[in-house]
């Protein structure tokens, strides 16, 4: 079995033959996005959507919104990676408006105003929120 080990500083391949992990702190968990019931479902003004991993810094959030945010939303506390599972969406923010569909992702700074303000049916997100400063690649 062949292994790719990376990190910032180095990318290292590995040929292994059996192995097997004798004990682990961690686990890998399987969330199925598309079945989740989510507040926002149900109250248009629900924010925040249903959280489902966070850690320092960090909050995963899944959205699977029906019908727009009825006010603007600023997050003071962290920026916003916003990325379209299925569906489509309208966001509204002070910046200018922008369309995302599935396999999109939108990046908001904190302290923008935003909102979802037009969202389809089918729209399932997941949000991240990340309590330091998110760049796109250049």
């Amino acid at each position: 079995m062949r292994e790719r080990v990376t990190s910032s500083e180095v990318d290292v391949d590995v040929e292994r033959g059996a192995w097997r992990v004798l004990r682990s702190e961690r686990r890998v968990t399987v969330v199925r996005l598309s079945q989740l019931e989510t507040p926002d479902m149900k109250d248009p003004a629900a924010i925040p959507p249903l959280q489902v991993f966070s850690g320092e810094n960090v909050s995963v959030e899944v959205s699977r919104r029906r019908a727009g945010l009825p006010f603007f939303h600023r997050n003071m506390d962290a920026d916003e990676l916003i990325v379209c599972i299925s569906g489509r969406a309208r966001w509204e923010t002070e910046l200018g408006d922008f369309e995302v569909e599935a396999g999109d992702a939108i990046l908001i700074p904190r302290g923008v105003a935003h909102r979802p303000a037009e969202v389809s049916g089918d729209y399932v997100a997941l949000e991240i929120k990340y309590r330091g400063q998110l760049r796109p690649r250049a």
